[in-house]
Formats: C-alpha cells, sequence, structure tokens
C-alpha cells in the first residue's frame, strides 16, 4: 500500500490508463482475514472420492452403516470419518454392541480423530483380545469387569493395532489434487480470507503450494508450519532439524520463503484431543458414556514425555525455530510451558513468539508464563460454538470456566483465532468451520450451538475479534509489519465487504458478504 486517505488525496496519485480504479460504493473496506490453523492439503482432498456427509446424530452414524454395508462384500472395511460425540444429539460415542447391531458382517470402524470405536468384527479380524496390550501411546479400552475390550481405542497407536487395509489413490486425474487446492483456496477468498497458518505441513504439501505459485494460481498467502517426529536420541534429533530445509533451503528454520509461501513454526503434537476424549487433563475424565471413560483416574493421553520434550524443544532454539504444539488439554498446557521455561534458561525465547495450539483450559500460573515468556496462543472459537453445551454437560460449569477464556487470554498475551479446518469443504459443515465471520461472532456473543452462553464476561469486542482474524494472527508469526492492517508500506491484502460489522445488530456479522478481495493489490474474488 502506498497510501491510505481521503478519495481526493488517493485520486492524485492515480495514473491515466494505467491505475484500476475500484468503487466499493460507500461499503466498509477493511485488512485482509488471517486464519491460524488450517490443514489445506487435506480438506482440500477430502471429498475427492465423494461427498461427507455431517453426523449430527448416532443414528445418522447407523445409517450410514447401514448404507454403505448393502454394497460393499462381506469383511471390507467400512469408516465413519470424524464423527465426534461432542457434536452428536445423544452426546456420546456409540457403543460396540451398537455397532454389532448396525452390521455384523462388515469390520466398522467410528473414526473420530486419534481415538475411536470398533466392531466385533474389527476386533475380531483384527486379533484384538483381553489378552492384548497396550501399544506405548495408546490404550485398548477394556471392561472392568470382564477384561474383554469394549472397542474403544485411544491414541494412533491403538488405532494402528487395526488391520485395515492401507489407502490406496483414487482414480482421479493426476492433477486433482491440485485443482482441488485451488478451489479451496478460491472459497476461502471467497470469504475474504487472504492469509492462512497451514499447520502440520508436509514436504509434498509445500511442493503443492510451490506449484501453484509457478503457475500463478496461489490466490493467498501461506505460513507453513512442518510437521516433526520428536523420536530419537538428541544427536538424532538435532541431525533431523539441520536436515529439514532440504537441498533447496525451503523447508526451514522458520522466516525462510518469500511474500507468499514462508515457513513458520515447526508443530508438536504433545496430547491427544478434546473431541475424543484423549486431551491431556489436570483432573481425570470423568467416567461415563460420553468418552466410555471405565477407568477411576483416567487423564488422557501425552505423547512426548516431559524429558523428551525438553530436549526436542533445545534443540530447535538453538537453530532459532518458532516452535508451537497441539495442546488440547490443560495438563499438557503445564507440561508444555514448562518445557518453555526450562528452555528459555539456557536461549531466550520471548523473541521467537513460541505458541501454544489451542490451549483451551489455562490456569492463572500458564497466563503469567505466556506473559513472561512472550508466548503466544492459536485458539480455536469454533469448539466454543460446536462443543460448549457437551463441555458443561460432561466436565461441569467449574472446569468450563476456563476453557476459551478469550477475554482473560488478552490481558496477558496476543491470541489469534484459527478453524482447525480439516475435512469437507462447506465453510459451516466442514470438521471445523472454517467461516471467519462465525469465528468473530462466536468471540463476541461466546454462543453455542446447543444455545448456551458459557462465561459471557470473557466475550470480547468487535474490535477486538477482527484483530483475532488480522493483526493478531500477523502477529503470531512474525508478519505484523507487513500485513493486517491497512497501513502505508504494508500488503495491499483487503477486502470489501456489504456493511458495517462495527455497528450492525451482532447476528448480522453471521451474513456478512464479502464484494471483494484483494491480494498484493490484484483482485482475486470478486462478486
Amino acid at each position: 500500500m502506498i497510501a491510505v486517505g481521503s478519495d481526493e488525496e488517493i485520486f492524485k496519485l492515480a495514473e491515466a490508463g494505467r491505475t484500476k480504479i475500484i468503487d466499493a460504493e460507500g461499503h466498509p473496506v477493511m485488512p485482509g482475514l488471517y486464519d491460524s490453523h488450517v490443514h489445506l492439503m487435506a480438506a482440500s482432498a477430502s471429498e475427492l472420492p465423494g461427498p461427507i456427509p455431517e453426523f449430527r446424530s448416532l443414528t445418522d452414524a447407523f445409517d450410514y452403516i447401514k448404507e454403505k454395508a448393502k454394497t460393499l462384500p462381506e469383511n471390507e472395511w467400512i469408516t465413519v470419518p470424524y464423527a465426534f460425540p461432542t457434536r452428536l444429539k445423544e452426546m456420546r460415542f456409540p457403543t460396540r454392541a451398537e455397532l454389532d447391531a448396525a452390521d455384523s458382517k462388515h469390520p466398522v470402524f467410528y473414526h473420530a480423530g486419534p481415538a475411536g470405536v470398533v466392531n466385533s468384527k474389527a476386533l475380531e479380524v483384527s486379533g484384538i483380545t483381553k489378552a492384548t496390550a497396550n501399544p506405548p501411546g495408546g490404550i485398548v479400552v477394556k471392561d472392568p469387569a470382564t477384561g474383554e475390550p469394549t472397542g474403544m481405542l485411544r491414541g494412533s497407536p491403538a488405532v494402528a493395532l487395526l488391520k485395515r487395509p492401507k489407502a490406496v489413490d483414487d482414480d482421479s486425474p493426476p492433477n486433482a489434487q491440485r485443482e482441488a487446492l485451488r478451489k479451496m483456496l478460491a472459497m476461502y477468498n471467497e470469504l475474504g480470507i487472504t492469509s492462512v497458518a497451514d499447520r502440520n505441513t508436509g514436504r509434498d504439501g509445500l511442493d503443492q503450494f510451490l506449484a501453484l505459485q509457478k503457475d500463478g494460481q496461489l490466490t493467498m498467502r501461506i505460513t507453513i508450519s512442518p510437521s516433526f517426529s520428536p523420536s530419537g536420541t538428541r544427536e538424532e534429533i538435532a541431525a533431523k532439524l539441520d536436515a529439514m530445509p532440504g537441498k533447496d533451503g525451503r523447508f526451514g528454520p522458520t522466516g525462510v520463503g518469500d511474500d507468499w509461501i514462508r515457513v513458520g513454526p515447526i508443530k508438536l503434537f504433545l496430547d491427544g484431543g478434546m473431541l475424543n476424549g484423549s486431551a491431556y487433563m489436570r483432573e481425570p475424565w470423568p467416567k461415563g458414556p460420553a468418552y466410555q471413560v471405565v477407568e477411576d483416574d483416567y487423564h488422557g493421553l501425552l505423547f512426548i514425555k516431559p524429558d523428551q520434550l525438553k530436549v526436542v524443544l533445545e534443540e530447535a532454539a538453538k537453530r532459532k525455530w518458532q516452535m508451537t504444539a497441539h495442546t488440547a488439554g490443560e495438563g499438557a498446557m503445564d507440561v508444555l510451558l514448562d518445557a518453555y521455561d526450562h528452555v528459555d534458561k539456557q536461549v531466550p525465547i520471548k523473541d521467537m513468539r513460541w505458541c501454544i495450539t489451542h490451549a483451551n483450559f489455562p490456569s492463572q500460573r500458564n497466563l503469567e508464563l505466556c506473559k513472561r515468556l512472550g508466548v503466544t496462543a492459536d485458539i480455536q472459537p469454533a469448539w466454543l460454538y460446536k462443543d460448549g453445551t457437551f463441555m458443561v454437560n460432561t466436565l461441569g460449569e467449574k472446569r468450563v470456566r476456563w476453557f476459551q477464556p478469550f477475554k482473560t487470554w488478552l490481558r496477558y498475551t496476543t491470541i489469534g483465532g484459527g478453524s482447525d479446518h480439516m475435512i469437507r469443504t462447506n465453510p459451516i459443515r466442514s470438521t471445523n468451520p472454517w467461516n471467519p465471520w462465525l469465528g468473530m461472532w462466536i468471540t463476541i456473543t461466546r454462543a453455542t450451538e446447543g444455545g448456551a452462553t458459557p462465561n459471557p464476561e470473557e466475550s470480547l469486542s468487535r474490535e477486538e475479534a477482527i484483530r483475532l482474524y488480522t493483526i493478531n494472527n500477523a502477529y503470531l508469526h512474525h508478519e505484523e509489519k507487513d500485513k493486517g492492517s491497512l497501513e502505508v508500506g504494508k500488503m495491499a491484502d483487503l477486502i470489501i465487504i456489504d456493511r458495517d460489522i462495527l455497528r450492525c445488530p451482532v447476528d448480522e456479522i453471521l451474513r456478512v458478504k464479502v464484494f471483494g478481495t484483494i491480494v498484493g493489490g490484484k483482485v482475486v474474488w470478486s462478486k
């Protein structure tokens, strides 16, 4: 942007025959929006084989299984994809017996991220019995009375015990993934998104983005967050970090790249998930059918031991990597921040802006550590909307008091808004909803899909909500000098919208339409 000012001031800069004039016709112009947490490769390709239904009840899931069973040969696997109990009418996982009743001739896997439930046929073909030991990092849940597997598997290592066929490529054309990615970017542009942080990116994902950029089809700015395996000795960790940039040097460390594609923080996976009851919590998860917890002292899953985590972070800090970690439960947040504090005593991390991804239940000590260490947080407001009612019913109001406390967070550090968009393409019905206007509305109203309003004192102002999806996300990724606000010298990433979201009735924010999206001074979408 070379100038910001009145019509008179701007028209003086226009060059006849060379300058394209865009008349916003009195409509508001604001910075392009930034989503701090997406999974573009997986989301864009998720429906290439066909539409994925949204499961609103167990009946929906059982009907899906029955329909699949009609056409699949016996013994072929049926998977119910990404059906979280927090989003079902019944607010619980199905039981093994219920899956048996839906279909007993096919192995069935009710998939809910790094956890799920299987029917008896799936246990049989996988050889999972009462004698099966828990794999490291996973749990085969067993009935306390009989010792028999209940069908619930927690953690990817437990899910890996299933003898399912490996995924095979579909018959889509070779360029189908890239075309699906291009279309997904266009959908993001239509809702005003001009920048995203793509979390858990592999080298193949970077190559896809680079190919789109080379062909002139990249219509938003991408900050990639490389995945990293934390296993190994200190020497092996160091060697893996040194090898990460690759021969072309494009895959790290943090800051490598250009205005369109740059490397952000390494992302680790520290614990399980809130939506399937495997997040690592300070207090035990409550027993009961919601998450099929049968243990008296089940706290969830911690995937990286604290001492190993410190080794990884120490070596990353030496190489000036920005870091973040999937940290869904408050127990995991304690472990992560203790490790950050440990590293800071050796290599100061404040200027690196290390981050916490999800950061759902901060304690006072967590907040104070974040302030002292300069740690930021990547928050998913859609979880409050989609899962907040379930959380209140399952965990109780006292524990949920600190579930996504937006206002309190801002008193201590910078937080940004992200969707964690994983599958499907619809902006509202995806897992997770990625409509940024919905995200802003949630932070302002704290309304849940179930009609609750937990902890309204944590609501944000409209200005604060906008900042979550603009300048705050730029700050999270060391980009606040280049994007996130309309200022001279910053990138010309801006949008024209149909209403004044600072003054319109609050529910109208859900209905915002974008008239035009401009990235780098070029119109990439217009109504």
